[in-house]
């Protein structure tokens, strides 16, 4: 039998020096977790969707499942090999795991199962004493930390978050949602507390939190500056430069990132420069990367398209800082965003008119149900309210082994066509519909 051969995929060309230099940023962020503890400090493992100004208030380094099975998609063991996330995701599948959970969930149980933790790229994740998950937005998570807690023989707690059904974006939470979330979060720095036995510092938290607000405000300047025409900063360079936000908020070096990232591509934006030289039409990137072939990204600008905005892991507004109760303030501020499919989509259709949308290609990950679910609906809306057409592409977020590279660019180069048809006969790019 032939061994089959690897896809050949790879990453995504960057316009943005400070993009090019995220790597750098996460290597020396997983080489502090080893030395964190390697010092005989406490480790923890969690996901993108838990407060981590809190984990730097308790004195423990998050390591993230999630955001580790995306860097075994795009790393190989030996040159001309499968994606590590490949290598992984078959062990699990191999203990039985079935191919159609989530490609996070399978990429981490089999790198748990290898039984060794340093045999993975970056020397993997240093060892957990602690796990935390939330209830909110997915599927898996809840099962897969338990699973992983049992294997690994560490506590597991859960924060219990209501999802919020909105008719609009955000909105203010009631007071008692409020409370609840907030009782939520000290049951949690309780359980910190009682396996390590580090204290709650309130000042430590309001520190953490002033610094990532200070972050927050940058991230959300910098979605105002991307939707200058041409498009200073695109998809490419947003999924790069995520990590300091989603996985470092509350800390100095994140804000000193983002504050070096706004300066870049304000300057861009003054000197009236995008990504390529000839913008001739801007694209939706809907859902999660296919993180082993971000090069996806890059596949119109020889025709002028360009990835100009993509809806995940973008920032919202926050409520003012609470100094005086920042537990109050941290439930206050995860509340208030929708996490409905409502909210998504009216988000979405929002934002595509203000970014000048001319298409999208969404995501249609079938093993991850939070994300391909709202996907058709998207759809629709963006043909019925927007009058521009979408693509799907059906394949998992890690492993490259779902995915078809002559269908995807079958679909792909017919949608580009379709796009500057509509261009070279003077259609507007959007047309506004009336909704029965």
């Amino acid at each position: 039998m032939n061994t089959p051969k690897p896809v050949e995929t790879k990453g995504s060309r960057k316009s943005l020096e400070t993009a090019r230099n995220t790597w750098k940023f996460i290597l020396e962020d997983y080489q502090e977790g080893h030395a964190h503890k390697q010092a005989g400090r406490p480790v923890i493992w969690s996901c993108a969707a838990v407060e981590k100004e809190l984990f730097y208030a308790m004195g423990l380094f998050p390591y993230y499942p999630e955001q580790f099975a995306a860097l075994c998609a795009v790393r190989r063991k030996e040159k001309g090999g499968e994606k590590e996330a490949v290598r992984f995701a078959r062990l699990a599948e191999q203990a039985g795991y079935s191919a159609d959970l989530c490609g996070y969930e399978r990429v981490v149980s089999g790198y748990v199962i290898n039984g060794d933790l340093a045999d993975a790229p970056l020397g993997g994740m240093a060892p957990p004493d602690l796990m935390v998950t939330t209830s909110a937005i997915c599927d898996v998570r809840l099962k897969w930390f338990e699973d992983m807690a049992q294997r690994l023989n560490v506590p597991l707690f859960t924060l219990d978050r209501p999802e919020r059904v909105y008719a609009r974006i955000q909105q203010h939470p009631l007071p008692h949602e409020v409370r609840y979330y907030r009782s939520q979060l000290e049951d949690f720095l309780s359980f910190v507390t009682e396996h390590t036995g580090i204290a709650y510092d309130r000042d430590r938290l309001d520190s953490a939190l002033d610094w990532a607000y200070k972050a927050n405000e940058l991230r959300l300047e910098l979605l105002e500056l991307r939707k200058a025409v041409p498009s200073p900063m695109g998809c490419p360079d947003g999924f790069a430069t995520i990590y300091p936000g989603m996985y470092c908020s509350g800390t100095e070096k994140a804000f000193e990132f983002y504050k070096t990232l706004r300066d870049e591509v304000k300057a861009r934006v003054q000197a009236g420069r995008g990504q390529i030289e000839n913008e001739k039409f801007r694209l939706l990137w809907y859902g999660i990367p296919l993180w082993f072939n971000m090069s996806i990204f890059n596949y119109f600008e020889d025709i002028g398209g360009v990835f100009a905005y993509e809806p995940a892991y973008n920032p919202s507004p926050w409520p003012a800082r609470r100094p005086d109760d920042p537990l109050t303030e941290i439930a206050t501020r995860t509340l208030s965003v929708g996490t409905s499919m409502h909210s998504m989509v009216e988000s979405i259709v929002e934002q595509c008119r203000e970014y000048r949308i001319a298409g999208g290609v969404l995501a249609y990950l079938l093993t991850c149900r939070p994300v391909y679910l709202p996907g058709l609906e998207i759809r629709r809306a963006l043909e019925e309210r927007l009058g521009i057409p979408s693509v799907l592409i059906e394949c998992d977020l890690v492993d490259e082994r779902s995915y078809s590279e002559g269908q995807v660019k079958t679909r792909l180069d017919a949608f580009g066509e379709q796009i500057l048809k509509r261009i070279e006969s003077g259609e507007p790019i959007q047309k506004r519909k009336a909704v029965a």
